[in-house]
C-alpha cells in the first residue's frame, strides 16, 4: 500500500487537519469520550491506546488525565504530531495490522477512526485484542444511516474530507463487539442532525432524551463502551 492509498489521505492533510476540524464536533466528541463515557474512570496509570490518534488531541486528553498514552497511527507525521501534542509514545501502523502484543492495554480509545478502514470490523477485533481483560474499548463511529447524505455532501465539495469512509450500522458494531469477546456497556447516539447546522442547546436536549433509546439509532454518530471478557 503506498501513500496515495486513501487510507492516507489525513497523513496527506497532517498539517491542516486540525484547521480544517469543526471545533463544535470536536468539542463533543471530547466530552462524550471522556465525560461521559469515562467519566467516572480514572485513566490515571492506565496504559491508554489512542488508536487512530490524527493530532493528537485526545491523546492530550487522556495523558492530563493520568493515563500512559500510546498514539497510534497509519502516517508518521500525525504520530509526530500527537507525540509532541502529548508527550506520548506513538506507534505508525495499520490499525488492521496493529503488530502490538495481547492484552497490552487498560484502555482503547478510538474516535471517528473505524470507519477509516478497509475493514472496520477487522480493525475492531485488533483493538479487542490488544486489550486486557476487564479493559474498556470507548469508540465514536459515524452511524451509517448517514452514509448516503455524507458520501453526497463530499460530491457537493461541502466537506472538507476525503479518503476511505465505511460507515458502520447501529446493530452492526454491536454484533461486531458480541464477535470480539466484548460485552456492550453503552451505546448511544449523538448529533441528532448535522452539527454544522449548529443549534446546539437543542441537540443537547434531544440527546439528553433519546440518546439511548430508539431515538439514538438516527443519529449522526454513535458512541459505544464495551468491557473484554
Amino acid at each position: 500500500m503506498t501513500q496515495q492509498a486513501p487510507e492516507y489521505f489525513h497523513e496527506s492533510i497532517a498539517e491542516r487537519f486540525e484547521g480544517l476540524d469543526h471545533p463544535a464536533d470536536v468539542r463533543r466528541r471530547l466530552s462524550v469520550v471522556f465525560d461521559e463515557c469515562l467519566g467516572r474512570t480514572s485513566l490515571r496509570g492506565k496504559r491508554t491506546l489512542d488508536a487512530g490518534c490524527g493530532y493528537g488531541l485526545f491523546s492530550a486528553a487522556a495523558a492530563v488525565r493520568g493515563a500512559a498514552v500510546v498514539g497510534v497511527d497509519i502516517g508518521p507525521r500525525l504520530v509526530a504530531l500527537t507525540m509532541a501534542r502529548a508527550g506520548c509514545r506513538g506507534v505508525v501502523a495499520d490499525v488492521c495490522r496493529l503488530g502490538v502484543r495481547d492484552a497490552s492495554f487498560d484502555v482503547v480509545i478510538s474516535s471517528e477512526m473505524l470507519e477509516h478502514t478497509p475493514a472496520p470490523f477487522l480493525a475492531l477485533g485488533e483493538l479487542a485484542r490488544v486489550l486486557r481483560a476487564d479493559g474498556l474499548l470507548v469508540l465514536t463511529t459515524p452511524n451509517r444511516v448517514w452514509q448516503r447524505a455524507v458520501r453526497a455532501a463530499s460530491a457537493l465539495r461541502l466537506r472538507p474530507f476525503r479518503g476511505l469512509e465505511n460507515f458502520v450500522a447501529w446493530g452492526e458494531l454491536e454484533q461486531a463487539c458480541a464477535a470480539a469477546g466484548l460485552e456492550v456497556l453503552v451505546h448511544a447516539g449523538f448529533h441528532p442532525w448535522p452539527f454544522q447546522l449548529g443549534l446546539t442547546a437543542a441537540a443537547a436536549k434531544v440527546e439528553k432524551l433519546f440518546a439511548r433509546g430508539r431515538g439514538g439509532r438516527l443519529m449522526v454518530n454513535q458512541a459505544l463502551v464495551a468491557r473484554k471478557r
